[in-house]
């Protein structure tokens, strides 16, 4: 039996119509299930008990799933949440706190198919894609975890958004609706390692998200190695696509390059970064590697690092440098393993 709340509040007004019943029943059903958080039928107030027992016979109601473990960092406070779901698939979302802001960092999958060789939760594989309830759920505990308020949402977590697109942009769409929690569109962003359809498909959409784009290196030969999925979506369609996101929806996108030591580092790395850069309206955040359990890379050294900075601001870009955060307890950018590396780091 379907869940409800896989259906956004536009679905819920259809379902209930095709009941012969009022379509204003669907924004006092969504207010339940999105304001209230009822976890049962039961819970569920002010809708006809003729409709609400129809609806009952066809879709449940499961409370949210609630993390199974919980970490904190004794470095800079971030919080690692995993979640165990029915079936006994996990996923693992991230509190982050910085600047003065909270930002919830949401998994859409449980592991991930993309199979990056510096990624900790590539290494999983795919196990399932994540169901939009499974999604808010995640919210909620991070919403609980903040506590009470969150500034912004990352899908950064486990797993490609745009693999499981059909479920991120249905949780997205309650995420933000006026009638629920009314999350600002605006200070939600997806990352992709680049799959072109889906950033065509929001390109074409309605939604007001922000795009980050995982470039990982500007060399074409050298990401084949580093990233699988390069196969599939050369960088330079990734990049097309990216261009045409912008035109079309008159935003800018982000640039997400990871620093690994000796590999993409160089001087030589950070013109080609530039030079890439220059062609579409972006912001380059840069992030020093979080080593992985069984991964053989090694982070970009400060030195490094600064010097790359320089020479990409240098040549006129917009350039930043992420800080580490969660790193002792596996929670920070590529180490999320769906509790293999549970215990925090001495």
């Amino acid at each position: 039996m379907q869940d409800i709340r896989d259906h956004t509040r536009p679905e819920l007004r259809h379902i209930i119509i095709s009941l012969g019943e009022k379509p204003a029943h669907a924004t006092r059903l969504f207010n339940c299930l999105y304001r209230d958080n009822a976890a049962s039928w039961a819970q569920v107030t002010g809708l006809p008990q003729n409709l609400r027992a129809r609806l009952a016979r066809e879709y449940s109601i499961a409370p949210y799933a609630w993390p199974a473990h919980t970490l904190v960092s004794r470095l800079d406070g971030t919080v690692k949440l995993l979640f165990r779901f029915e079936d006994g698939a996990t996923a693992e979302s991230v509190v982050l706190y910085g600047g003065g802001r909270r930002t919830a960092c949401l998994s859409s999958q449980s592991g991930c198919a993309c199979g990056c060789s510096f990624c900790a939760t590539g290494a999983l594989g795919l196990k399932r894609n994540l169901a939009p309830r499974e999604i808010l759920a995640q919210f909620e505990a991070c919403l609980s975890a903040a506590p009470g308020r969150l500034d912004s949402i990352v899908f950064m977590g486990m797993g490609e958004p745009f693999l499981n697109w059909p479920n991120v942009k249905t949780a997205i769409l309650n995420l933000s609706d006026s009638a629920g929690r009314y999350f600002p569109q605006s200070r939600i962003s997806v990352s992709t390692v680049g799959i072109v359809p889906g950033i065509t498909a929001l390109a074409e959409s309605d939604l007001k998200i922000n795009l980050a784009i995982s470039v990982i290196t500007a060399d074409e030969t050298q990401r084949a190695e580093l990233v699988p999925m390069q196969a599939e979506y050369p960088l330079s369609e990734v990049i097309a696509s990216a261009k045409d996101y912008c035109a079309r929806r008159n935003k800018k996108v982000f640039l997400e390059y990871i620093l690994f030591a000796g590999i993409n580092d160089t001087p030589a790395c950070a013109l080609e970064l530039a030079a890439l850069a220059k062609t579409l309206p972006c912001t380059v955040n840069l992030i020093r590697y979080n080593s992985s359990a069984g991964r053989q890379f090694c982070p970009a050294t400060p030195e490094s690092t600064k010097r790359f900075h320089e020479i990409l601001r240098g040549n006129g870009i917009r350039v930043y440098e992420r800080a580490e955060q969660g790193a002792d307890i596996n929670a920070a950018c590529g180490q999320l393993a769906a509790g293999k590396n549970a215990s925090p780091k001495p």
